[in-house]
């Protein structure tokens, strides 16, 4: 996803930290994610408005929310961590009986595979860039979670409507979900902007807090990779 949208999402969280508890944060960037990534003041304005209805956040507040949202927007200086890494290194640090616990329980995900085949003998990926291998990596250790693979192809295909190529890249994906032969020459933006897809369809499928630790899991297992030395997997985030 691009810095504007990553920006957008930095902006809602810095504006409803002081109003929400965490789970509603993440349900915050949920819907800012599912409809409103979009660049203009009324957008903003939509928004700002709906979080506000969805948690009955009141009138005085909700205006002094749309000129924060704006300001943060329109200021050079850079915000903090991003909402999904911020969520990444909160889980990570998490006792993890702590960690079990929150899980909702319609959410339990299959185990994921802790060491998964050598990537290379998967499919023939050896010769593509590190930031290739590492999303292919990546997404394996994430799709192992779901129980309904087709629910996640369907979600990305609604949030890739009128963006450029990507429903044919999520259409070669969901013909065969473990072959990654279309990643070949895409760029780290287009991998980073699909990332945050996943987590958005993770969200819907299984709840923000189990999406989360399913999350954090995939990039722990991710980092024993050699290729995350050249590309760290952090940086689709």
């Amino acid at each position: 996803m691009n810095d504007l949208n990553k920006r957008r999402r930095q902006a809602a969280w810095i504006c409803f930290e002081p109003y929400l508890a965490e789970e509603q944060l993440f349900k915050a960037i949920h819907i800012l994610e599912r409809g409103y990534q979009t660049d203009s003041v009324s957008n903003s304005i939509a928004y700002i408005g709906r979080v506000c209805s969805e948690f009955d956040i009141g009138s005085e507040i909700r205006k002094s929310l749309y000129g924060q949202f704006h300001k943060l927007m329109s200021e050079g200086a850079d915000l903090r961590i991003d909402s999904l890494a911020l969520a990444l290194k909160k889980n990570q640090a998490k006792p993890r009986q702590e960690t079990a616990a929150s899980k909702p329980v319609q959410a339990s995900p299959a185990p994921v595979l802790s060491m998964v085949e050598p990537l290379e003998q998967q499919d023939k990926t050896a010769s593509l860039p590190p930031h290739t291998v590492v999303f292919s990596y990546f997404m394996r250790q994430l799709i192992a979670y779901l129980p309904d693979k087709p629910a996640l192809f369907e979600i990305l295909m609604e949030l890739a409507k009128n963006k450029r190529n990507s429903t044919d890249h999520i259409s070669r994906w969901a013909s065969n979900p473990d072959k990654f032969d279309w990643t070949e020459g895409l760029d780290e933006k287009t991998l980073a902007s699909l990332v945050h897809r996943v987590y958005t369809a993770f969200c819907e499928i299984m709840g923000p807090v189990a999406a989360d630790e399913c999350f954090h899991k995939a990039m722990a297992a991710c980092e024993q990779k050699p290729e995350s030395r050249q590309f760290s997997p952090a940086r689709f985030l």
